[in-house]
């Protein structure tokens, strides 16, 4: 018998290939299945690669943090909003941070300009450094008011790690997309298979025209008691001393 009439040529048995997978139609780095993967991530499409890969989509534009939209957009807005309303920058550097915003020409004595491109409220456009979409958040964040809410769960997209809610408090009407799990975490003992008609509260801004720049904070459960207070070192285990003598817990 000769090597032709033998059932298989190939030593290692049939070579099997994976179908290539369909280009995104939204850039030009990615695949759609990528892409869609890296939008509802906060590694974005570069965090679901190897090394040798990842340079090539380090910029794409479908799951960005500076791309409206992205599950990195959210959390990046509620992070600015959180420093905001509860751990705003040193005097200084707001100080700072509002001059660029008002187009007042650079004056950084201290060199506090670093902090604040750390903290992506500000880049460089060439050499000349612009506030960004969160530092501006940041700012509005400082001054606008917030209002205590109660917030309906709509419905949940798993995938895309995204829930519809309706604030309360803006419309009962529009429903607003959040991140699921502001939702369903630890703190609020809600599960996200759960979240479909729960009813939370959380803390808002309100007047916005986008209903994407509304960002929620201090989200709870209203069933769940208040959660302890906190202290270095750990949460406070005893009753809270009213009288002023000593500390909770049995510490003095």
């Amino acid at each position: 018998m000769s090597y032709e009439d033998e059932p298989f040529h190939e030593p290692f048995g049939p070579q099997y290939v994976r179908p290539p997978q369909a280009d995104c139609p939204n850039c030009p780095c990615c695949s759609a299945r990528l892409c869609e993967r890296g939008r509802a991530s906060l590694l974005e499409c570069a965090g679901h690669l190897d090394d040798d890969h990842k340079l090539a989509v380090q910029s794409c534009p479908c799951s960005a943090e500076s791309t409206r939209g992205t599950l990195a957009w959210r959390a990046a807005m509620m992070r600015a909003v959180t420093a905001g309303t509860e751990k705003p920058l040193e005097a200084d550097a707001e100080a700072l941070l509002a001059a660029l915003a008002a187009g007042e020409p650079l004056t950084d004595p201290t060199g506090l300009l670093p902090q604040l491109t750390v903290r992506r409220y500000v880049a460089y456009q060439e050499t000349r450094p612009v506030v960004t979409e969160f530092g501006r958040t940041y700012l509005r964040a400082r001054t606008e008011p917030r209002t205590a809410t109660p917030v309906v769960v709509h419905d949940v997209d798993q995938k895309a790690r995204t829930a519809r809610v309706v604030i309360v408090a803006y419309s009962t009407e529009t429903p607003v997309t959040v991140p699921m799990d502001q939702l369903a975490n630890g703190h609020t003992g809600v599960t996200a298979d759960q979240l479909p008609g729960k009813v939370l509260h959380a803390e808002t801004n309100t007047r916005v025209d986008d209903p994407d720049d509304i960002v929620l904070t201090r989200v709870r459960n209203p069933q769940l008691p208040p959660e302890l207070p906190f202290k270095p070192g750990g949460f406070i285990t005893g009753p809270l001393s009213t009288t002023g003598t000593g500390q909770a817990g049995g510490e003095e």
